[in-house]
């Protein structure tokens, strides 16, 4: 997605066996012609966060997030209204034949994704590799048991690398099950392995209802990417 006018004439058929990812390039899009599309509460939102990336990042995701789920519930964008969860995870109080709307968002650097379906509980993470992350301090602290020996396995040039993809992967995890970092990023273990083919699960220690499967997006260079869901066998198609 690469221009507002795409996004408008955008044909947007949800269903519950499909996942619909949007890849936002921030560079490509004017955050001054995207603000029109957000609520008062948002553009007052906006104007608080002090550094301009972060706003240039809010202003231009939650303009496009609005735009696509209008599309696809046939709803103005300016009568969408966003609820939050106990742990801030954004919803909306609308239904497609029946089943619920579901969605996530996430942004670093450049991009952000956007990710919309039916019914499937769903997060999405992207993160820039940052080459000077004390990676060693973060997964002693916040990796499982098993996700920190295998971490040790891999050659020391390749730990970063991997690192952010497991960090990626258990972010797009937390941000699913709508409990972010109150659940515990050390109370499940997601794979290290460098692709996954189709939906892996996600093993927890505490007892959820749903069972989670995490899947590989998006490959962009200097970027880890990943998606959760309910839904093992979902077709996760990606708009880019």
């Amino acid at each position: 997605m690469n221009n507002l006018e795409q996004i408008l004439q955008e044909k947007l058929l949800l269903s519950d066996n499909k996942i619909h990812v949007y890849l936002i390039q921030f560079d490509l899009f004017d955050n001054k012609q995207c603000i029109q599309y957000l609520s008062e509460e948002e553009r007052t939102r906006a104007e608080k966060l002090k550094i301009e990336e972060k706003k240039n990042q809010f202003v231009i995701t939650r303009s496009i997030l609005r735009l696509l789920l209008s599309r696809a519930i046939g709803k103005p964008y300016q009568d969408i209204v966003f609820l939050y969860g106990e742990h801030g995870k954004p919803s909306i109080n609308e239904s497609l034949n029946n089943k619920p709307i579901e969605f996530n968002v996430s942004h670093s650097g450049n991009y952000a994704l956007i990710a919309i379906t039916l019914s499937n509980k769903v997060g999405v993470d992207i993160e820039e590799v940052n080459f000077d992350t004390d990676y060693q301090s973060l997964s002693k602290r916040f990796f499982s048991e098993n996700e920190k020996k295998e971490l040790i396995k891999i050659g020391n040039e390749l730990q970063l690398d991997s690192f952010y993809r497991v960090w990626a992967r258990k972010e797009s995890f937390i941000k699913a099950t709508g409990k972010g970092v109150a659940y515990g990023l050390d109370q499940f273990t997601v794979t290290l392995d460098e692709t996954i083919d189709g939906g892996t699960e996600v093993l927890t220690f505490n007892s959820l209802d749903d069972k989670w499967f995490c899947y590989d997006l998006i490959n962009i260079d200097n970027y880890k990417t990943a998606l959760t869901t309910t839904n093992k066998t979902c077709d996760v198609v990606i708009h880019a």
